[in-house]
């Protein structure tokens, strides 16, 4: 079978290194004294079991730390259960997003979201929880790691009753710190459960809750001054399907059309539901939403369905072939009043994994998202895009041989517009199969500069800029 280009960016990186000082081309702005962290799949192997979907892979820790005189770089696998045990028995004994380990009656297996112990491999994003930084998948077994050497520290315990089988990696928060999430129960009758957790606590709080006959998948969800919004997507499962079908998670998951989207919006206030109905569709990133007047509105990465679920596997992924799935970036207006839905297209230049200047402008009106797509429709990752969302012009970043992963966006200090600051983004040089962090001047998408790696960087999904130890600093450079 051939192979693309880049599909060494889904080839197994277990080499741990640090870096006091990397190669840099070009200058980074002397305010940038931070750090970036991030998680990736980056362990597709164990023994002779092969983990099947780009979500699943064991994870990888990143860290670039900048000074005014050097960038200097770390990496460490993340030392999870499901990891621990895959090495100890030489095997995948954890079920993960796409793969299930299908052991014979005697083996012991851990499905990805239920038994006495799912996986922990976070592998997908970095957040805050209480007072501590942790490394998550869609499990609510977050795992805190240590922000000076990536140390795995272990697992992070949750109080309070607020309780469930599948969660969220972008949770959101409003200016005083405090986070907002929900998290999946399964039952009889399945619910959406939306909590708050006040800055530096791990009790969650119930705020709100949704019942449904057939849980849906939501990778995340967008937040107001006042309001939670859930988009209910046609990807749903039967629970007995889920927990005895004998598949990987995801497989349980069937797209029904006919179902349409209904999209909830819950009070965070009382409590109160409002809900609404609209033709299907299916996405993994909301943007930003904001209220005008009666209306709530939000910006969404749409596909027309989850077919790009299947077209993330690693074996199709690895060979190149055409991707059917592409995104548009869509406006939804939701009339409290008079209860009625409208879409506009913001742009149908291809955009995913979205950034935005969260602090100031997350929950209000604003102007610009940053992400990745594609040049050519079908094709990988290949650009880095800024978009206009009130007249949708896009501007771009490519190179040729260069696969760019999320823009992280990181605000000027005291800046007043809202583009002005830097992107940082991990590129895959397929030329010299090795990977450079590059910083764009966030308004224009200019070159600044490019750090070399000595190796490449698998490709991931998310991560955060930090600046600071203290939670009620992290809170103002960290992401949803």
């Amino acid at each position: 079978m051939s192979k693309a280009e880049y599909s060494i960016g889904f080839q197994s990186q277990e080499n741990e290194i640090v870096h006091n000082e990397l190669p840099v081309q070009g200058a980074w702005p002397e305010w940038l004294s931070g750090s970036l962290l991030r998680t990736a799949p980056s362990k597709f192997e164990v023994g002779n079991s092969r983990y099947r979907h780009w979500f699943d892979g064991l994870a990888m820790l990143h860290k670039f730390t900048f000074s005014r005189t050097n960038v200097s770089y770390a990496c460490k696998l993340l030392e999870s259960r499901a990891y621990k045990k895959a090495v100890e028995k030489n095997r995948i004994i954890y079920g993960e997003f796409g793969t299930d380990p299908c052991l014979d009656l005697f083996g012991k297996v851990f499905s990805f979201f239920s038994g006495p112990d799912p996986t922990d491999n976070g592998s997908i994003n970095i957040n805050l929880c209480g007072e501590s930084l942790v490394a998550v998948t869609e499990t609510p077994k977050p795992v805190a790691i240590g922000m000076d050497d990536l140390r795995t520290i272990g697992p992070v315990g949750i109080k309070g009753n607020v309780r469930g089988h599948l969660t969220v990696v972008h949770p959101h928060y409003d200016r005083e710190g405090t986070l907002f999430s929900f998290i999946t129960k399964f039952g009889p009758a399945s619910k959406y459960k939306v909590y708050s957790q006040q800055l530096n606590s791990r009790e969650r709080r119930l705020v709100g809750t949704v019942t449904t006959d057939k849980p849906a998948y939501m990778h995340s969800f967008g937040m107001t001054e006042r309001y939670i919004i859930l988009t209910e997507f046609p990807l749903v499962t039967n629970v007995l399907k889920l927990r005895f079908g004998g598949r990987s998670f995801i497989e349980n998951y069937k797209w029904q059309k006919e179902r349409g989207t209904r999209i909830h919006l819950i009070d965070k206030k009382n409590g109160a539901i409002k809900s609404f109905d609209t033709t299907s569709f299916f996405a993994f990133h909301h943007v930003n939403a904001f209220e005008q007047e009666d209306d709530v509105v939000f910006d969404i990465v749409a596909y027309k369905d989850a077919t790009v679920i299947d077209e993330l596997y690693l074996d199709h992924l690895r060979s190149g072939e055409r991707l059917s799935a592409t995104t548009e970036l869509w406006r939804y207006r939701l009339n409290t009043a008079e209860k009625t839905v409208s879409r506009t297209v913001i742009t149908r230049v291809p955009i995913e994994l979205p950034r935005i200047n969260y602090w100031q402008v997350s929950g209000r009106v604003y102007q610009y998202v940053y992400g990745v797509g594609t040049t050519v429709r079908g094709n990988f990752i290949d650009n880095i895009s800024k978009v206009n969302v009130s007249n949708g012009h896009v501007v771009i970043w490519r190179e040729a041989h260069c696969y760019p992963g999320e823009p992280v966006f990181v605000a000027r200090p005291n800046a007043k517009n809202e583009d002005d600051g830097i992107l940082l983004s991990i590129v895959l040089n397929t030329n010299t199969k090795t990977s450079f962090l590059l910083i764009l001047d966030a308004k224009n998408l200019r070159e600044l500069a490019r750090v070399l790696v000595p190796q490449h960087i698998t490709f991931g999904f998310h991560g955060q800029y930090i600046d600071s130890k203290e939670p009620e600093e992290i809170i103002k450079t960290i992401h949803s």
